[in-house]
C-alpha cells in the first residue's frame, strides 16, 4: 500500500488527530457491511478475445475469470466457440463454473418503477461533522478502517471536493475501491453550487476512469484490431493504476515486442510481469518433426517457476518446470535460418523441444533464452 504522507501533513493538527484516533477505534468495530464492489464478470465477446489472441498463459485466464466471473452461462454452442478459439479445458471449466447472474430485470407487465426519491443509507452511527476532506478519507483508509465503513461516512457526511482521475488513484492505493469513488462522486455533485460564477467550472466532479479490468479489457481489443499505439497507451495506464499485477505488464511486453518491436522495452515490461508472479508470453512456431517441415503456431510463457507452451488451436501444449529444463540454447542447426532454439526436458537424453521466434529474429530467441537463464 502506497504510503500517503504528504496528504497527512495537510491537516490541522487537532484535525489529523481526531481522524487517526477515529480510523483506530472503526477499525476495531464489528460492522455487518459487506466489502468491496465485485468486477465487472467477462462478456462473452472479451474473454473470446483474450482467448484468441493467446497473449496470457492459461493459469492467468483462469484465475482471472475465477476473479471476475462471467456474465454468460455455458452452453454447446458457447463452448464450440471457446474451444474453436484454443481455449483449454481448464478455461472452459472455469467459465461454467464462475457464471454470475446479472440483476434480474423486472417482468414485462409490471409497474413502472416509482420515481419517488430513494430512501437515504442509514447513518450507521456515524457522529455528525463537517464534510470530509480527501486527506481524511485517505487517513482513514491507511489506518485500516474498512472501505464499507468509510462510505458510510461519505454518505452520511459529503464530502468538500470533487473526484479527479488523480484523487480517484490515490484513494485506491490507499485501499479505496469503485464503490467508495462512486459515492465521493455522488456526493460531490450534491454539494450546492457556489455564486462565484464561472470560475467554478473547474470544481465540476470528473466521473473516476476506468479501473484495471476496463483498461486491460480494451487494450486486448486493441491489440486484436493492430492499433498498438493505442494498446501500449491503455496498458501503460494499467500498470500506473496498479503496480503490482502481471497481467498488463506481460501484455505490455507483447505489444511492444511484436507491434512496436521494441525489443528492450519488452524485456524490461516482461521481467515485470514475471517478478510480479505472471508470465512473459512469446509467439513461436513449435516444430512436430526436428526439421520445421510440419509445425503449429502458438505462445510460450515463461514465468519464475515453469515454461509452457499453448497452440493456437489449443490441442499442442508443453509445461515444464524449472527443475526439469536441462538446456535452454540457440540452434546451431534445425531451423537456424528461423533464429530457432530448443529446451532438453527430463533427466539424462530427456526429450528436446524446438522453437522458432515468430519474428524469426535470432534477437527474440535469445531474450527468451535469457529470460529462462534468469530464473533458473
Amino acid at each position: 500500500m502506497t504510503t500517503q504522507s504528504k496528504s497527512v501533513s495537510f491537516f490541522p493538527a487537532n484535525r489529523m488527530m481526531v481522524a487517526i484516533a477515529a480510523s483506530f477505534l472503526f477499525a476495531m468495530m464489528t460492522i455487518g457491511v459487506a466489502a468491496g464492489q465485485a468486477k465487472q464478470p467477462y462478456d462473452r465477446d472479451k474473454l473470446l478475445r483474450v482467448v484468441q489472441l493467446n497473449a496470457l498463459p492459461t493459469s492467468e485466464v483462469v484465475q482471472a475469470i475465477q476473479q471476475r466471473g462471467v456474465d454468460f452461462q455455458m452452453t454447446s454452442e458457447i463452448e464450440s466457440q471457446f474451444r474453436g478459439a484454443g481455449a483449454r479445458p481448464e478455461v472452459i471449466d472455469a467459465i461454467r463454473s464462475n457464471y454470475r447472474a446479472a440483476p434480474s430485470n423486472p417482468p414485462r407487465n409490471s409497474s413502472p418503477p416509482s420515481t419517488a426519491p430513494a430512501t437515504p443509507r442509514p447513518s450507521a452511527n456515524v457522529p455528525a461533522g463537517p464534510p470530509l476532506a480527501k486527506n481524511e478519507i485517505v487517513t482513514l483508509l491507511q489506518s485500516g478502517v474498512p472501505t464499507a465503513r468509510v462510505e458510510q461516512f461519505v454518505e452520511a457526511r459529503g464530502v468538500s471536493f470533487s473526484i479527479t482521475p488523480q484523487i480517484a488513484r490515490e484513494i485506491k492505493e490507499a485501499g479505496g475501491n469503485n464503490a467508495l469513488i462512486g459515492a465521493i462522486t455522488a456526493k460531490a455533485s450534491e454539494a450546492p453550487a457556489s455564486p462565484a460564477g464561472p470560475s467554478n467550472s473547474s470544481r465540476r466532479p470528473v466521473p473516476a476512469g476506468p479501473d484495471y479490468d476496463d483498461l486491460t479489457d480494451k487494450a486486448l481489443a486493441a491489440m486484436q484490431a493492430n492499433n498498438t499505439s493505442m494498446a501500449v497507451r491503455l496498458l501503460q495506464q494499467a500498470v500506473n493504476l496498479d503496480s503490482s499485477k502481471p497481467q498488463a505488464y506481460g501484455l505490455l511486453g507483447f505489444a511492444q515486442l511484436y507491434g512496436n518491436r521494441d525489443i528492450l522495452a519488452a524485456e524490461r515490461s516482461m521481467r515485470a510481469a514475471i517478478e510480479r508472479g505472471g508470465g512473459a508470453p512469446f509467439r513461436v512456431y513449435h516444430d512436430h518433426d526436428k526439421f520445421f517441415n510440419t509445425f503449429c503456431q502458438g505462445s510460450l510463457f515463461v514465468s519464475r517457476t515453469n515454461v509452457t507452451f499453448k497452440g493456437d488451436d489449443g490441442n499442442h501444449t508443453f509445461e515444464a518446470t524449472r527443475s526439469d529444463i536441462k538446456e535452454a540454447k540457440i540452434n546451431g542447426f534445425v531451423g537456424a535460418q528461423y533464429g530457432a532454439y530448443h529446451l532438453k526436458v527430463g533427466a539424462g537424453k530427456g526429450t528436446t523441444y524446438n522453437f522458432a521466434p515468430a519474428t524469426r529474429q535470432k534477437s527474440e530467441a535469445t531474450l527468451t533464452i535469457g529470460l529462462i537463464d534468469s530464473y533458473q
